[in-house]
């Protein structure tokens, strides 16, 4: 595929050969298929919450809250809203979200965005507005990245963005009577052979003791030395997003559709590591799984880590409020240690696709080259 340089911005190619196809369908001149696509208005948030119902029916959160709080809460650098609506015939007929975020690029940072929530109503599948919505986006934001995908949209990103990298799983279980009782079918015996299980699962889980002079202890509210610490932690080689008090302060704990548990590290008053951890029974959850979402280590920190102290206090947390299960899922991020040491085991089999493009080429091919990326399961919108 060739593309065309205007100022050292590549422009790609497809939107111009998608146009005439959608511009069709829709009935639409390309000039008025562009400006149907806008950022939402707080007017449209009822038709907005339609085309949810008809994309994601059976939802188990409130939808309205979670929108107002991700999206019409929120004001992209440009001072809109971070949602673009295509509105065609009265409706809202396609809906792109977006997260803005700022992306440090071996210590440069750079405005980008996070693309999400992309819906075509059902009946317009397969007309292109999909591709076309991305290849907008495409046209206003420099940066985008993708974090996970399903089957339908997989096809349209691997087209679009470039596969970057794989977060990959870690699990450990607190209890094995799930596991048990799946393969011994005898009710007696599961029971007898879990009790024993779970006493061994007991014993290898250890109280590790944070580094000395190394003090964990619950977060309630992030403030300005968890800003301090991401800037300690951007760095030549790495590719992370930035984490700022405000940014995790709405990210997590005004997040709508679950709670979430964060430890801190403290030497003194200086905070060197996080962990963020969540439980959520508020969507089905049969297995009882618990999740260690994010963190962040000092550098300075890597022989002597406080990640093994809080990984064991977030699993100790989410084993007091009954999970079974915890799961972690991340690339890049220094956390195998601490994994191994709290009985974490890898599931390489169990993957999840990341992406990105940007429009300036060099810059394009030092994100997608695959090497340096930070990538924790925070960086997937699943809750």
């Amino acid at each position: 595929m060739r593309d065309k340089t205007v100022s050292s911005v590549t422009v790609p190619e497809p939107y111009e050969a998608l146009i005439p196809y959608v511009s069709q369908a829709f009935g639409l001149t390309p000039e008025a298929l562009a400006s149907a696509f806008r950022p939402a208005d707080p007017s449209d948030l009822h038709e907005l919450l339609a085309l949810r119902r008809a994309v994601v029916p059976g939802m188990w959160w409130d939808d309205e809250a979670f929108v107002r709080w991700r999206y019409f809460g929120r004001r992209d650098p440009a001072g809109r809203v971070p949602y673009w609506v295509f509105a065609h015939d009265g409706t809202v007929a396609g809906a792109c979200g977006l997260e803005p975020v700022t992306l440090v690029v071996d210590g440069d940072p750079v405005p980008a965005v996070r693309t999400m929530d992309i819906m075509v109503r059902p009946d317009l599948d397969g007309l292109g507005l999909g591709a076309f919505m991305n290849l907008r986006l495409f046209q206003e934001f420099p940066i985008g990245i993708v974090t996970g995908s399903n089957d339908r949209s997989h096809r349209m990103l691997v087209r679009l963005f470039r596969h970057s990298a794989d977060l990959v799983v870690w699990k450990t279980a607190i209890t094995s009577r799930d596991l048990v009782h799946e393969r011994l079918p005898m009710a007696h015996l599961a029971h007898v052979v879990s009790a024993a299980a779970d006493s061994l699962l007991a014993l290898f889980r250890r109280r590790i003791n944070p580094p000395n002079g190394i003090d964990v202890r619950p977060i309630s509210r992030f403030d300005d030395r968890v800003t301090a610490l991401s800037r300690r932690c951007e760095r030549p080689g790495r590719v992370l997003v930035r984490r700022s008090e405000d940014y995790l302060n709405w990210r997590f704990f005004e997040n709508p559709r679950c709670d979430y548990i964060v430890h801190g590290a403290f030497a003194g008053e200086r905070l060197v590591a996080y962990v963020a951890s969540r439980f959520n029974l508020a969507h089905p959850n049969p297995r009882r799984e618990g999740e260690i979402v994010d963190w962040m280590d000092e550098p300075g920190h890597r022989n002597d880590s406080a990640l093994p102290a809080l990984f064991a206090s977030a699993v100790a947390e989410l084993a007091r409020r009954e999970a079974r299960i915890v799961t972690c899922a991340a690339s890049g991020a220094g956390h195998h240690a601490a994994a191994r040491a709290n009985g974490f085991r890898l599931r390489s089999a169990q993957r999840i696709p990341f992406f990105a493009r940007a429009s300036v080429s060099g810059l394009h091919e030092r994100l997608t080259a695959g090497g340096g990326w930070f990538l924790t399961r925070a960086d997937l919108d699943v809750e």
